[in-house]
């Protein structure tokens, strides 16, 4: 009886095992002495293949998990002191974690016959198993000879890979992922009979993937249903929400759905809930209770100067503290709007002056998991131009010298003893104190960058790059932290882009995209 209670239990911790006999039994190779050292990767028009060095292990072929990543063209997401991997296929998600037969396909956890091992710094998997995972859960057909050891890439014909649904205190988040662009008509969404019903009109996917997609919060039970010219995926929920929201992302095409619900259930429904839920599910809400508290729940934003510090002064006088902080509240109203359940907390949400240190107080004080202060360049060469992110750091070269400099002259406006307390601090304390921040801030820093570079570049603003320097409102932050300069007011192009509202829209957006991709790196390596 305990024994089929134990058994009852595994399934409900969601691990999706797989028929070995079926998938993998195949894909060993025999054993022999003359085996290949090298697997060979061939890309879709592509005929000469990338190599990667092989390890054998009990007769399995390994090979370095950042290596085949690079052989199938995909960005990755490393945390070596977590020891976890995190690759982007191109519809999908693969989280590896060292020493641990786990993989994390988007939200689905399934398990290979063996760990993924940990030598000289970095993940090795094996690659039978992996491959055959990675081909029945993910977008990505890859045909795999374990005689050759050769790997094939092609993708499946679907436009739609999967499905992710993430339940909030208030809400669901539910993001379907998609490689299509949908017109305007082409995306709708109602209820029926309790269910909630999305259309997408020229949509194809796997439904039985679908109908795996693990649920959360007020969903209950996820379908497809595949029509000649639709694909509709169906969410049973538990009650109706107060409120719905559908819109395609401009960045990934991924169709994201928001259902808001009230902040409590009520208590006949808690009871009706509780009942459902299974015994098992209370385990994953323990260990999901734990992990909460390292997930990206506060995002302070910080519009720099304000008050009688003006900023910058730029062409037609235009004043660098109203730019950033129209930019800085547009976004705040994507992070509240597109990230329920994170708040957004300002630093000033008006025309005021707040001392350095106060900033980087307020974003402690608030349990702040992301600082970003947002500000606007200045030079004496008026052909200087474009937008840079920096994070805290020992300055290199005379620019970014120059640019913190100007910022950290607001000190100026502060009272006496409010500027000793600058004078006291040892720099190289400061920078080590918030050496424990610099990877993350600095990844932080390259989502950002690259993100405002996708809307900006097509328009012309130069690209500065990555920098480090050491700005005063920054130190102190508990938290990673980066700091923006959005193009350069004592340009005459960029003056004029700065001030409309729907540029201000595109930095914000930017930002927005980059601390997004920032956030689900950090917490699928959690």
């Amino acid at each position: 009886m305990e024994r089929r209670h134990f058994l009852k239990s595994l399934a409900g911790l969601g691990f999706l095992l797989l028929d070995f006999r079926q998938i993998f039994a195949r894909l060993l190779p025999p054993v022999s002495g003359d085996r290949p050292d090298e697997l060979s990767v061939y890309r879709p028009g592509n005929s000469r293949p990338q190599n990667i060095p092989i390890r054998w292990k009990q007769d399995i072929a390994y090979v370095s998990a950042l290596d085949l990543a690079g052989a199938l063209d995909c960005q990755t997401y490393f945390n070596p002191d977590k020891k976890k991997l995190v690759i982007y296929l191109p519809n999908n998600r693969v989280v590896l974690s060292a020493d641990n037969p786990f993989v994390i396909i988007d939200s689905k956890t399934l398990q290979m016959p063996v760990a993924a091992r940990w030598e000289r710094d970095e993940i090795q998997v094996p690659v039978p198993y992996l491959v055959s995972l990675i081909t029945a859960y993910s977008n990505l057909a890859l045909q795999y000879d374990p005689a050759r050891q050769e790997l094939r890439v092609g993708e499946k014909r679907f436009n739609v890979a999967g499905v992710d649904v993430d339940a909030k205190k208030n809400g669901v988040v539910i993001r379907i992922r998609s490689s299509r662009k949908f017109k305007e008509g082409e995306m709708s969404m109602d209820m029926r009979y309790g269910w909630l019903h999305v259309d997408l009109y020229g949509a194809t996917a796997e439904v039985a993937l679908l109908a795996k997609t693990p649920v959360s919060g007020h969903v209950r039970e996820v379908k497809g249903f595949q029509f000649k010219d639709l694909l509709s995926v169906a969410f049973r929920l538990r009650s109706e929400p107060l409120s719905k929201e559908i819109y395609q992302e401009e960045s990934s095409n991924d169709v994201v759905v928001i259902l808001r619900y009230r902040e409590e259930l009520a208590e006949a429904d808690i009871d009706q809930a509780e009942q459902e839920v299974p015994v098992d599910e209370e385990v994953q809400k323990q260990l999901e209770k734990e992990r909460k508290r390292w997930l990206i729940d506060t995002v302070v934003i910080d519009a720099g100067h304000g008050g009688q510090d003006t900023g910058a002064i730029g062409l037609n006088r235009v004043r660098e503290k109203d730019i950033v902080l129209a930019v800085a509240l547009k976004l705040g109203e994507l992070v509240e709007r597109k990230l329920p359940g994170v708040k957004a907390v300002y630093t000033r949400s008006g025309d005021e002056f707040i001392e350095l240190r106060r900033r980087t107080q307020i974003a402690n004080e608030n349990n702040g998991k992301v600082f970003i202060s947002i500000h606007a360049n200045s030079n004496r060469n008026k052909n200087a131009s474009g937008f840079e992110t920096y994070l805290l750091g020992p300055e290199k070269g005379e620019l970014a010298q120059e640019v913190a400099q100007k910022e950290n002259a607001v000190i100026q406006f502060e009272s006496p003893a409010s500027q000793r307390h600058y004078e006291g601090i040892n720099r190289i304390l400061v920078g080590m104190a918030h050496s424990a921040f610099m990877r993350q801030s600095e990844r932080l820093a390259e989502q950002v960058q690259n993100e405002m570079g996708k809307r900006l570049r097509s328009l012309n603003m130069k690209d500065r790059g990555v920098k480090q320097a050491h700005f005063w409102v920054m130190v102190g932050a508990s938290m990673p932290a980066i700091l923006v300069e959005i193009g350069f007011l004592t340009n005459s192009y960029d003056v004029k882009l700065l001030q409309t509202a729907s540029h201000q829209h595109k930095i914000a957006e930017g930002i927005f995209q980059g601390l997004l991709r920032f956030k689900e790196d950090y917490e699928s390596a959690i």
